[in-house]
């Protein structure tokens, strides 16, 4: 195996055209309870997705064609977890301004950097990788 790992060899052969997944489907992310109206309101105030009505305490967002999961739990294990959920964007700049806006601080790359990329965690330590 290439020592750089796993991730490099999936993107090699990505490049080269050797992927048959196209995209993701859903999404599914566990945040505080206690946390339910900031975490709602971070994904659907601030970054202005969509909430889907669910009769059983998550939270259900459109992401585009796939769906994003967020269900309650007592407390957040840090021990395993996803490490970040990397979202594609046509509106980066709009969302950062908004990110901003509401207080948040993205870290973000260089301006001219392809892909532009930020990040940022959700209010239940959720990171988020914003691509464009």
């Amino acid at each position: 195996m290439d020592p750089r790992g796993l991730e490099f060899a999936l993107f090699q052969g990505w490049q080269q055209g050797m992927s048959s997944i196209s995209s993701i489907g859903s999404v599914q992310l566990s945040f505080a309870a206690r946390q339910l109206d900031a975490v709602r309101e971070f994904y659907r105030g601030t970054l202005g997705l969509d909430e889907m009505p669910v009769p059983d305490g998550r939270l259900l967002f459109a992401l585009g064609d796939a769906t994003l999961s967020l269900s309650p739990v007592a407390e957040v294990s840090r021990e395993v977890r996803a490490d970040y959920l990397a979202i594609r964007t046509g509106a980066y700049d709009d969302i950062l301004l908004r990110l901003r806006d509401a207080g948040y601080h993205p870290v973000c790359s260089l301006p001219d950097a392809l892909p532009r990329v930020m990040y940022v965690k959700d209010p239940s330590g959720n990171q988020l990788a914003f691509l464009g």
